[in-house]
């Protein structure tokens, strides 16, 4: 079964794939530094995805482009330059044609149910379903047998889910306010976002497995590009008859931050994060949103932040430092992830070819 999970432990012996000149059990430092660095790109990146959502909502607000075409704009811009970055390594095997496809059709589906989400729900509301992604993302892991729950892990997640529920739903418990007055009115635009998260966690899950074999510029690319291809197809069949499919010129800076920074820096740092942190960890990160796009709807749209709301950005961080904490030290390399590839391996020099099994 392709997502068996396999078990692997430090050599035993110092001769045993040591570098050259080092002591023995330098990799275990090495992947204890690396996932201290996934962790603090994690957080800066869901920062930029928080800031990104807000753009967005804005540029649709206020320009008159549509959601399908500012995504069809980013989806095809940014596969261009990744499938280009990632030319170097070389494309992907045949034999993986089907889970290259697969991860860039969940891609797909979370990009598009996303945008379309936060035009009919608003940012806050986009913001709050996020950290449904952790959820989705381990049963899917424990499920395929990828990862096994733990203390840790079950307790972060709980802090951090409620206190995205709390960021918006706890000034409503503690004023009695109603859904509708919350602005809560949308349920397709909420059932997108719940869908978008769905199909993010699997994607996690897939891109874990990929990045076993790929370098994971090379992962993220051609997800990408698949994900780009389906959009293409949608395209053609749900863009209004008749409506402009040129991009709006006061919407180019809003796509050039979706682009660069968003999918091009964002999606790789991911990608890369995933080789050295359960697809779990990966995914709990979203919890960030609710807070980072409560502070920036306050920055860009004069909207100040409530009780709630600052008490359920402080229950996330509280199940951020749990999900992420390796309470036994460095464990046997998660989620069945073979160890990195160690200085003079020439099958597999820094990460970036293929590891054949």
């Amino acid at each position: 079964m392709w997502f068996k999970k396999a078990h692997f432990s430090p050599p035993t012996t110092p001769s045993a794939r040591a570098p050259a000149g080092g002591k023995p059990f330098d990799f275990v430092d090495e992947e204890r530094r690396n996932k201290r660095l996934a962790v603090a790109g994690l957080v800066i990146v869901q920062t930029l995805f928080s800031l990104g959502t807000v753009f967005v909502k804005w540029t649709l607000k206020f320009t008159p482009v549509t959601p399908i075409i500012l995504l069809l704009y980013r989806e095809f811009s940014a596969a261009v330059i990744l499938v280009g970055l990632s030319s170097r390594y070389g494309a992907p095997l045949q034999k993986h044609f089907w889970h290259f496809l697969a991860a860039g059709f969940c891609f797909f589906l979370n990009q598009a149910l996303f945008i379309v989400g936060v035009d009919l729900s608003g940012v806050v509301v986009a913001s709050c379903i996020q950290p449904s992604q952790p959820i989705v993302t381990l049963a899917i892991a424990v499920l395929v047998g990828q990862e096994r729950l733990d203390t840790n892990k079950c307790v972060g997640l709980g802090f951090a889910v409620f206190g995205a529920v709390w960021v918006v739903a706890g000034d409503m418990l503690m004023t009695g306010k109603s859904a509708a007055e919350a602005g809560k009115n949308s349920v397709v635009g909420d059932l997108c976002l719940i869908a978008n998260c769905v199909a993010m966690g699997l994607c996690y899950v897939l891109v874990k497995q990929l990045n076993k074999m790929y370098s994971p510029l090379v992962v993220i690319a051609w997800i990408y590009a698949y994900a780009a291809v389906f959009l293409v197809f949608i395209a053609l069949f749900f863009h209004p008859v008749g409506a402009e499919w040129l991009l709006p010129k006061q919407a180019i800076p809003v796509y050039l931050y979706l682009v660069l920074v968003v999918s091009v820096m964002g999606y790789i740092t991911i990608s890369w994060s995933n080789r050295h942190l359960d697809s779990s960890q990966i995914s709990s990160f979203t919890c960030l949103q609710p807070m980072v796009g409560v502070l920036g709807a306050a920055v860009f749209l004069s909207e100040m932040p409530t009780v709630g709301e600052a008490l359920g950005g402080m229950l996330i961080i509280a199940g951020l430092l749990f999900t992420v904490s390796d309470g036994k030290g460095l464990k046997h390399v998660p989620s069945g992830r073979s160890l990195e590839p160690l200085e003079g391996d020439s099958t597999a020099r820094n990460g970036e070819g293929l590891r054949r099994r």
